[in-house]
């Protein structure tokens, strides 16, 4: 889903000659969380939220207008961050998340003011985001509690398959973590498309993710392990040929009875002794 799906069309702005009364009293008569300070291209320039509020309350006893709080308050144009209308909702999440911001102005290819996104928005349009990692769209580990209910429910065995991504760090140092982020989107869709619809995939913490395949026995899973490691040392990256990654599998089963949580350390150090074993291989707890 992109921004524009999900943006407030329709955002509040001033401009920079408004007086500081006039910000005032849009605050008091409209319930916004934000107003976007336009310039005279109906460009943003930048973004007065509620936070900022005592701060203008105070300046407006001896400033005249918008344009001389923003310097007071070191914000300009270049400080303020923007997304573009047909982004990914997931990186209006990351900028929110690594700049600690709760709105966005919404921009188009001309840079013109088209919207607002605000993480109150993705939260109503999505309402098990908190279940959702940003970076790879896939499940996080607060899913597991969700997981351990469904289990309730499954007839047969469940195969956990833990996957590490091989001397990560060293692709982040070689490559740059922007590469390491695109490693990491690339493996979760190949994780998603080599699996069943049903079966679950988690970004369990760094470079590890977990598979969860339902209905699948240990023959079965390590069939499945196998697949996906193949998979995911055939990967290609666009303008760098020269990168190739493998993964560590580790595998378990869980079946009614036992401890769900237990069924992923056994998942988790049967991957270690994929690792200690030479890594780009399966391994299955106890075999």
């Amino acid at each position: 889903m992109k921004v524009r799906d999900i943006m407030k069309n329709d955002p509040m702005t001033l401009k920079l000659e408004n007086s500081l009364q006039d910000l005032i009293d849009v605050f008091r008569n409209n319930e916004i969380g934000s107003v976007i300070i336009v310039d005279e291209k109906y460009e943003p320039y930048q973004i007065i939220t509620l936070r900022d509020l005592p701060k203008i309350c105070f300046l407006n006893l001896f400033l005249n207008n918008i344009s001389e709080a923003l310097k007071e308050l070191n914000k300009n144009k270049e400080a303020l961050i923007t997304i573009y209308q047909n982004e990914p909702y997931s990186e209006a999440l990351a900028l929110m998340k690594n700049f600690n911001i709760g709105h966005l102005p919404v921009i188009n290819k001309k840079k013109k003011l088209v919207g607002i996104l605000s993480i109150r928005d993705i939260a109503k349009a999505f309402p098990d985001l908190i279940y959702i990692d940003p970076l790879t769209e896939v499940n996080n580990r607060s899913y597991l509690n969700l997981i351990r209910t469904k289990l309730k429910s499954i007839n047969g065995p469940t195969a956990c398959l833990m996957i590490d991504i091989d001397n990560f760090k060293k692709v982040n140092d070689t490559f740059g973590h922007v590469v390491g982020d695109k490693v990491l989107k690339k493996l979760a869709e190949t994780l998603r498309k080599n699996i069943k619809i049903t079966d679950e995939v988690i970004r369990y913490g760094g470079e590890e993710f977990l598979v969860i395949a339902y209905r699948c026995g240990l023959e079965e899973g390590k069939n499945l392990g196998e697949r996906l490691r193949k998979k995911i040392e055939n990967l290609k990256f666009k303008d760098l040929p020269e990168l190739k990654i493998t993964v560590s599998i580790g595998i378990s089963i869980f079946n009614l009875g036992k401890d769900f949580l237990e069924a992923i350390k056994e998942a988790d150090e049967a991957m270690y002794q994929a690792k200690k074993h030479g890594k780009n291989r399966v391994f299955a707890f106890g075999f």
